[in-house]
Protein backbone atom coordinates (compact mmCIF):
# COMPACT_ATOMS: atom_id res chain seq x y z
CA UNK A 1 0.00 0.00 0.00
CA UNK A 2 0.90 3.17 -0.56
CA UNK A 3 1.50 5.87 1.85
CA UNK A 4 -0.63 8.37 2.74
CA UNK A 5 0.68 11.72 1.72
CA UNK A 6 0.34 14.71 4.30
CA UNK A 7 -2.47 16.23 3.86
CA UNK A 8 -2.57 19.91 2.78
CA UNK A 9 -5.26 21.73 5.48
CA UNK A 10 -6.47 25.07 4.81
CA UNK A 11 -7.01 27.13 7.96
CA UNK A 12 -10.81 28.72 8.27
CA UNK A 13 -10.46 33.05 7.81
CA UNK A 14 -11.01 33.38 11.74
CA UNK A 15 -8.45 31.16 12.58
CA UNK A 16 -5.95 32.67 10.73
CA UNK A 17 -6.79 35.97 11.92
CA UNK A 18 -6.53 35.03 15.30
CA UNK A 19 -2.66 33.78 14.60
CA UNK A 20 -1.95 37.32 13.00
CA UNK A 21 -3.54 38.95 15.88
CA UNK A 22 -1.66 37.17 18.21
CA UNK A 23 1.36 37.60 16.07
CA UNK A 24 0.82 40.77 16.02
CA UNK A 25 0.17 41.22 20.38
CA UNK A 26 3.67 39.43 20.76
CA UNK A 27 5.62 41.77 18.49
CA UNK A 28 4.14 44.73 20.20
CA UNK A 29 5.34 43.38 23.80
CA UNK A 30 8.58 42.89 22.08
CA UNK A 31 9.37 46.04 20.69
CA UNK A 32 7.11 48.51 21.47
CA UNK A 33 5.80 50.96 18.62
CA UNK A 34 8.17 49.13 16.39
CA UNK A 35 6.80 46.57 16.63
CA UNK A 36 3.52 47.74 14.60
CA UNK A 37 5.19 46.66 11.66
CA UNK A 38 3.42 44.41 8.39
CA UNK A 39 7.13 43.07 8.02
CA UNK A 40 7.99 42.04 11.28
CA UNK A 41 4.01 40.30 12.32
CA UNK A 42 4.42 38.57 9.32
CA UNK A 43 7.90 37.14 10.23
CA UNK A 44 6.89 35.90 13.70
CA UNK A 45 3.73 34.80 12.50
CA UNK A 46 5.65 32.74 9.74
CA UNK A 47 3.66 33.87 6.89
CA UNK A 48 3.91 36.81 4.38
CA UNK A 49 3.32 40.12 4.26
CA UNK A 50 0.34 39.87 1.56
CA UNK A 51 -1.36 37.43 3.66
CA UNK A 52 -2.06 40.32 6.39
CA UNK A 53 -2.86 42.40 3.48
CA UNK A 54 -5.13 40.67 2.49
CA UNK A 55 -7.05 39.42 6.30
CA UNK A 56 -6.70 42.87 7.10
CA UNK A 57 -6.31 45.67 4.41
CA UNK A 58 -4.44 47.85 6.43
CA UNK A 59 -1.97 47.51 9.83
CA UNK A 60 -4.02 49.89 12.03
CA UNK A 61 -6.93 47.12 11.18
CA UNK A 62 -4.98 44.33 12.63
CA UNK A 63 -3.58 46.10 15.59
CA UNK A 64 -7.13 47.41 16.45
CA UNK A 65 -7.85 43.41 15.91
CA UNK A 66 -5.50 42.59 18.03
CA UNK A 67 -6.47 45.36 20.84
CA UNK A 68 -9.86 43.07 20.41
CA UNK A 69 -8.30 39.87 21.23
CA UNK A 70 -6.19 41.42 24.17
CA UNK A 71 -9.31 43.21 25.93
CA UNK A 72 -11.70 40.35 25.46
CA UNK A 73 -9.51 37.92 27.12
CA UNK A 74 -8.83 39.87 29.85
CA UNK A 75 -12.42 40.51 30.55
CA UNK A 76 -13.37 36.60 30.19
CA UNK A 77 -10.85 35.49 32.76
CA UNK A 78 -12.15 37.85 34.96
CA UNK A 79 -16.00 36.70 34.13
CA UNK A 80 -14.47 33.18 34.51
CA UNK A 81 -13.44 34.14 38.25
CA UNK A 82 -16.26 35.37 38.74
CA UNK A 83 -18.67 32.66 37.79
CA UNK A 84 -16.27 30.63 39.90
CA UNK A 85 -16.79 32.41 43.10
CA UNK A 86 -19.27 31.79 45.67
CA UNK A 87 -22.94 32.63 43.96
CA UNK A 88 -23.24 35.54 46.21
CA UNK A 89 -23.00 39.26 44.98
CA UNK A 90 -20.44 40.45 47.80
CA UNK A 91 -18.42 37.11 46.60
CA UNK A 92 -18.72 37.84 42.56
CA UNK A 93 -17.39 41.54 43.15
CA UNK A 94 -14.58 40.45 45.61
CA UNK A 95 -13.29 37.56 43.06
CA UNK A 96 -12.93 40.43 40.14
CA UNK A 97 -11.10 43.14 42.66
CA UNK A 98 -9.06 40.08 43.31
CA UNK A 99 -8.42 39.41 40.21
CA UNK A 100 -8.04 42.73 38.75
CA UNK A 101 -4.77 42.51 40.74
CA UNK A 102 -3.51 39.34 39.56
CA UNK A 103 -0.77 38.71 37.37
CA UNK A 104 -2.91 38.59 34.11
CA UNK A 105 -3.17 42.36 34.68
CA UNK A 106 -0.33 43.81 36.99
CA UNK A 107 2.20 42.61 34.84
CA UNK A 108 4.29 45.27 32.88
CA UNK A 109 4.25 43.93 29.66
CA UNK A 110 0.28 44.76 29.75
CA UNK A 111 1.38 48.24 29.93
CA UNK A 112 3.37 47.76 27.17
CA UNK A 113 0.84 47.24 25.10
CA UNK A 114 -1.46 49.27 26.42
CA UNK A 115 0.59 52.54 25.50
CA UNK A 116 1.28 51.34 22.19
CA UNK A 117 -2.90 51.36 21.94
CA UNK A 118 -3.29 54.34 23.39
CA UNK A 119 -1.13 56.44 20.59
CA UNK A 120 -3.54 54.86 17.76
CA UNK A 121 -6.80 55.25 19.49
CA UNK A 122 -6.39 58.91 19.08
CA UNK A 123 -5.48 58.77 14.82
CA UNK A 124 -7.22 55.77 14.10
CA UNK A 125 -11.10 55.32 14.49
CA UNK A 126 -11.21 51.94 13.98
CA UNK A 127 -8.71 52.03 17.20
CA UNK A 128 -11.29 54.51 18.69
CA UNK A 129 -14.08 52.23 18.29
CA UNK A 130 -12.15 49.02 19.31
CA UNK A 131 -11.20 50.94 22.47
CA UNK A 132 -14.85 52.49 22.95
CA UNK A 133 -16.11 49.22 22.67
CA UNK A 134 -14.23 47.11 25.08
CA UNK A 135 -14.45 49.86 27.94
CA UNK A 136 -18.57 50.01 27.32
CA UNK A 137 -18.38 46.23 27.75
CA UNK A 138 -16.07 46.44 31.10
CA UNK A 139 -18.25 49.36 32.48
CA UNK A 140 -21.62 47.38 32.12
CA UNK A 141 -19.76 44.48 33.84
CA UNK A 142 -19.05 46.64 36.50
CA UNK A 143 -22.32 48.05 37.05
CA UNK A 144 -23.65 44.52 37.29
CA UNK A 145 -21.75 43.73 39.69
CA UNK A 146 -22.61 46.96 41.91
CA UNK A 147 -26.18 46.51 41.34
CA UNK A 148 -26.48 42.98 42.51
CA UNK A 149 -24.59 44.35 45.79
CA UNK A 150 -26.55 47.28 46.52
CA UNK A 151 -29.77 45.05 45.58
CA UNK A 152 -28.59 42.07 47.90
CA UNK A 153 -27.88 44.44 51.05
CA UNK A 154 -30.16 46.93 50.80
CA UNK A 155 -28.40 50.06 49.86
CA UNK A 156 -28.77 53.00 47.31
CA UNK A 157 -26.66 54.51 44.78
CA UNK A 158 -27.60 57.10 43.03
CA UNK A 159 -26.44 57.12 39.65
CA UNK A 160 -25.12 53.46 38.90
CA UNK A 161 -23.33 54.06 35.54
CA UNK A 162 -21.32 56.75 37.07
CA UNK A 163 -20.36 54.77 40.24
CA UNK A 164 -19.24 52.00 37.80
CA UNK A 165 -17.41 54.44 35.77
CA UNK A 166 -15.81 55.93 38.97
CA UNK A 167 -14.70 52.63 40.27
CA UNK A 168 -13.49 51.43 37.06
CA UNK A 169 -11.41 54.47 37.20
CA UNK A 170 -9.73 54.01 40.51
CA UNK A 171 -8.91 50.15 39.19
CA UNK A 172 -7.26 51.66 35.88
CA UNK A 173 -5.44 54.36 38.06
CA UNK A 174 -4.28 51.60 40.33
CA UNK A 175 -2.87 49.35 37.82
CA UNK A 176 -1.33 52.58 35.92
CA UNK A 177 0.42 53.45 39.02
CA UNK A 178 1.81 50.17 39.97
CA UNK A 179 3.04 49.23 36.18
CA UNK A 180 4.80 52.61 36.04
CA UNK A 181 6.61 52.00 40.02
CA UNK A 182 5.69 48.92 41.45
CA UNK A 183 7.25 49.82 44.55
CA UNK A 184 4.54 51.71 45.08
CA UNK A 185 2.36 49.48 46.74
CA UNK A 186 1.93 45.88 46.26
CA UNK A 187 -1.39 44.23 44.99
CA UNK A 188 -3.19 43.17 47.89
CA UNK A 189 -2.45 46.84 49.25
CA UNK A 190 -4.50 47.51 46.14
CA UNK A 191 -7.14 44.90 46.51
CA UNK A 192 -7.90 46.36 50.71
CA UNK A 193 -8.28 50.09 48.59
CA UNK A 194 -10.97 48.63 46.84
CA UNK A 195 -12.42 47.04 49.21
CA UNK A 196 -12.45 49.86 51.05
CA UNK A 197 -14.14 52.12 48.73
CA UNK A 198 -16.77 49.11 48.11
CA UNK A 199 -17.21 50.14 51.60
CA UNK A 200 -17.77 53.58 51.43
CA UNK A 201 -20.20 52.82 48.88
CA UNK A 202 -22.51 50.87 50.98
CA UNK A 203 -22.04 53.90 53.57
CA UNK A 204 -23.46 56.32 51.01
CA UNK A 205 -19.52 57.80 50.86
CA UNK A 206 -20.42 58.44 46.96
CA UNK A 207 -23.29 59.34 44.60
Amino acid sequence: MAKGRARFRREAPEDRRRQLGEAALRCIVKHGNAGVSVRQIAAEAGVTQGLITHHFGEINELVAYAFDIMSAGILQVLMKGVEEAEPTPQKRLDSFIELSFSPLLFDRDVLGVWVVFWGLILHSPRMSASQQGEYSDYVVTVEGLLRDLAQDEGFSIGDIRLTAIAFTALLDGLWLAWCLNPASFKPEQGVQLCRNWVEGLRRGAYG
